[in-house]
């Protein structure tokens, strides 16, 4: 080995055992990988616990993985570290909300108001954070009225994104109308925000999602799907293994269980720990055939089933 070869293999030893830095943690969360993301984060935080970066990029690396409890925790040291965060207290509601969602009715309340209160901070730090009038609009399209929530707020706080962003406030206004079921009416505005932006990720994926929904529109639907496929998400969209998921779905709608099958595969590829998608696999799972013996067949003639029998 000469000397170069040697200082080039020298020099990717040490870089692979160094440690991360808070710039490639980052970057493994906006690529997705948020199994080796959450690993970088923990690194860091060892070393460095009062660092609100890290505990910021480990809460939303934890929402994105499921956990929300521990995502929580850490959105809470990184306000705590540093209170005049708009995009901190964003996230914290981002965590109280998936919390709520899967907590106990006792809990939900207590959860939601959390929820709406560091939402609202945010919006008083920040009035142009328009992805905290995006979650505020989810908590009171989620809660009832008597609870601080209901529609009549939410095509309110609707209106409001509308005033920052006209596009944006018009898919939050086709949200409402789906969750009414007014389908009709929310494939309409898709259908205008398609036609300036064909290539909207968040459209294109509520194009299957509501396809699905309402059993209307699914040629369309698997379209726009198809399409995401092709796109990159942010980080407020969902991924691409949650596209694959819907595309079984409209594929079993169809009947089309082997091209139902491939799909689930390939959301189980991108996510190996997509549940949903290892079930449906498992319930579309093709019976087995059991060729039967030639001198079996004359015993079977009278049998009330075929020569070849499914197990």
């Amino acid at each position: 080995m000469n000397r170069w070869h040697l200082a080039g293999f020298l020099a990717l030893a040490v870089r692979a055992t160094a440690e991360p830095t808070l710039a490639e943690a980052d970057q493994l969360y906006r690529a997705r990988r948020f199994a080796e993301a959450e690993t970088a984060y923990r690194k860091l935080e060892a070393a460095d616990p009062q660092r609100p970066e890290i505990a910021y990029g480990l809460g939303k690396v934890e929402i994105a993985r499921g956990e929300s409890n521990m995502a929580v925790g850490c959105l809470q040291r990184a306000v705590a570290l540093v209170p005049g965060r708009s995009d901190y207290f964003l996230w914290l509601g981002n965590g109280y909300a998936w919390q709520a969602a899967g907590a106990p009715l006792r809990e939900k309340i207590g959860l939601g108001r959390k929820c709406l209160a560091a939402y609202d901070r945010a919006l008083e730090l920040d009035p142009e954070n328009l992805q905290a009038h995006i979650g505020r609009m989810n908590v009171y399209r989620h809660v009832p009225a008597i609870w601080g929530g209901g529609m009549t707020r939410a095509f309110a706080e609707a209106a409001e994104i509308g005033r920052h962003n006209p596009e944006r406030g018009a898919f939050a206004l086709a949200e409402l109308h789906a969750q009414e079921r007014d389908f009709p009416r929310a494939f309409a505005i898709l259908d205008m925000l398609l036609a300036r932006n064909p290539r909207n990720f968040a459209v294109n994926c509520a194009y299957g999602r509501w396809a699905l929904a309402s059993g209307m529109r699914l040629n369309q639907g698997e379209s726009c799907l198809q399409r995401c496929m092709e796109l990159t998400p942010t980080e407020d969209d969902e991924g691409h293994e949650s596209i694959q998921w819907y595309l079984g779905q409209i594929f079993e709608a169809r009947h089309d269980h082997v091209a139902a099958r491939v799909a689930y595969q390939q959301c189980l590829r991108i996510h190996p720990d997509f549940g949903q998608a290892r079930e449906a696999l498992e319930r579309l799972k093709p019976a087995r055939v059991v060729q039967i013996e030639p001198e079996r067949v004359g015993r079977l003639e009278s049998a009330p089933f075929p020569a070849s029998v499914r197990e």
